[in-house]
């Protein structure tokens, strides 16, 4: 994989290596007891980190409006941009070279406030036909105040994005609504506020409806109102999973039962939990590698097929 030529990959050392990850392979006998099992460990987990994945999903509706159908939805999730070790020049080459009709970010950009420099390098580059959408993490509010949260939510706009903080967007072109639910791990969600304008459509439309949330956690109030398609993120997929031990991120009441990644139909909603590009406290991945995700829709009754592609 190509590395940054805007900035060198961090140096990490087994001892680091271990005392970052808070002791887990040190305490676990069987990945760390040796030498050579550590060095092991440490390039297995710097590949995982930084060898992107894109998971293909064609996805088949038998109500699917026309002008849907061979569309392209690109999704992308929590970047943690404050110690991505991926550049934005890579990022840009693997985005682009989909053709996204539709580009969606689903939370945690940033990890801290020094990360609005960064933004505009990594998302302003990106293109989609028909619109950029992204909506809010706990990361993208936990490190601001009113103020700087307000400039971020401005450069966003500056640089094609649309932010939907509990607000949804049509584009009739497409029979589309993209709804966006702010984020619940933080509480700033209101699912109902988020479909507001949808309830005030003609009831005779059926458009498709692409809700975005940056947490499965928004899942029970988002199926009392439909969706056709949601997107999330949060979990990192795990991010370290170590057989035989608990995932080191797993942090909803779905991936409390073991639902941190990939597409699930739960409640009725056809549900997809993105691993994300970056990581979150520790700068590092373990058998849970980076995705980008890239769904097709199509107008039809086959069931979904899936490819994972480097």
């Amino acid at each position: 994989m190509e590395r940054s030529p805007e900035k060198s990959p961090k140096t990490i050392t087994r001892r680091s290596f271990l005392q970052g990850l808070g002791g887990i392979f040190a305490s676990h006998w069987a990945l760390s007891s040796t030498v050579a099992g550590g060095a092991g460990i440490l390039a297995r987990a710097e590949h995982d980190t930084r060898t992107l994945k894109k998971e293909f999903w064609d996805l088949s509706y038998p109500t699917l409006p026309a002008a849907l159908d061979g569309k392209r939805i690109v999704q992308l999730s929590d970047l943690h941009l404050e110690q991505l070790s991926l550049s934005s020049t890579f990022l840009q080459t693997e985005v682009n070279a989909q053709n996204p009709d539709l580009l969606v970010l689903t939370g945690d950009l940033i990890s801290d406030r020094s990360d609005l420099d960064k933004v505009s390098a990594y998302l302003q580059p990106l293109k989609a036909r028909f619109g950029k959408y992204m909506v809010m993490g706990n990361n993208d509010y936990s490190h601001f105040s009113r103020t700087l949260f307000n400039r971020y939510i401005e450069l966003l706009q500056g640089i094609g994005w649309i932010p939907l903080i509990n607000d949804a967007e049509q584009l009739k072109n497409l029979d589309l609504w993209v709804i966006g639910v702010d984020d619940p791990a933080t509480a700033h969600d209101d699912v109902t506020q988020s479909y507001d304008k949808l309830a005030k459509r003609a009831s005779s439309e059926a458009p498709f409806r692409l809700v975005l949330s940056h947490s499965t956690d928004s899942l029970d109030d988002i199926a009392k109102y439909g969706a056709d398609l949601l997107l999330t993120g949060h979990t990192h997929g795990g991010q370290i999973r170590i057989p035989g031990m608990k995932p080191l991120i797993t942090n909803t009441y779905l991936g409390d039962k073991g639902i941190y990644e990939g597409y699930h139909v739960i409640q009725g909603v056809p549900l997809y939990i993105n691993r994300g590009i970056g990581e979150s406290g520790i700068p590092l991945r373990f058998n849970v590698p980076p995705e980008i995700a890239i769904f097709t829709l199509y107008k039809g009754q086959a069931e979904p097929v899936h490819v994972t592609r480097s």
